[in-house]
């Protein structure tokens, strides 16, 4: 919504005085203030907040809806929604693991107003290890179960790097596969610890030979090891 403010002017006339202004000069008190796109977001989100939280009946509907209201603000950005617990919705702002958009993110949450009904939070959270073991992601034909997948640390120069090891995983389908994956760890360990903590992830096939598999520890084990790490090189 573009908001035009006008100047308050204060014209003091005396009766045999009275001032002219030039319309080119008379403009000048005039500001017009461009649209605020986060602004336009959350005004856009107050008056249809009932309305959303029907979401459950049809979750595609409202998170495309609300996808392109947001594409307004910045592309790259993701929207998710959780079931209501207590007859509150938590709504996720996440960058999407893109670090150039956290300040943007942050920026929203900030600015996000006081909705009954509606608890907003920015960056995907982690979650319980239990809830984490129930979350099984397709990418084709194939499933990514984190109860069955490993990871490998290599630390260089200091820095975290992380090689995932999952059934399936071919030059075609590395993308996909990363993608996916990329979901997977900003629940194990939270979408700012993803990228802030670890330097970099790799995706590998998950080795066949017992031996090999032995030097693998289970992904589920990632958070613990991460925080582990992290508080070691801060220390």
């Amino acid at each position: 919504m573009k908001t035009v403010i006008l100047s308050l002017l204060s014209f003091f006339f005396c009766t045999t005085h009275a001032p002219v202004f030039a319309a080119d000069t008379f403009h000048q008190f005039i500001q017009f203030s461009p649209a605020d796109p986060i602004d336009d977001f959350w005004i856009w989100f107050t008056k249809n907040e009932k309305r959303l939280k029907n979401f459950e009946s049809d979750p595609d509907k409202y998170l495309t809806e609300l996808l392109e209201q947001v594409k307004k603000i910045q592309r790259g950005l993701a929207i998710e929604f959780e079931p209501p617990k207590n007859g509150v919705i938590n709504m996720t702002v996440s960058a999407n693991g893109n670090v150039d958009l956290f300040n943007l993110v942050r920026e929203m949450i900030e600015r996000a107003p006081a909705i009954k009904g509606w608890k907003f939070i920015a960056f995907r959270q982690r979650m319980p290890i239990a809830a984490v073991k129930e979350m099984k992601l397709k990418v084709g034909e194939l499933t990514l179960d984190p109860s069955l997948m490993k990871f490998f640390p290599v630390i260089e120069n200091k820095q975290l790097n992380i090689i995932i090891y999952t059934t399936g995983v071919t030059e075609e389908n590395y993308n996909q596969i990363a993608y996916a994956s990329f979901v997977l760890l900003d629940n194990i360990l939270g979408e700012y610890d993803c990228i802030t903590k670890v330097s970099s992830f790799d995706f590998h096939p998950l080795p066949e030979k017992k031996e090999e598999l032995a030097d693998l520890k289970p992904l589920l084990e990632l958070a613990a090891y991460v925080d582990e790490a992290y508080r070691k090189r801060i220390n």
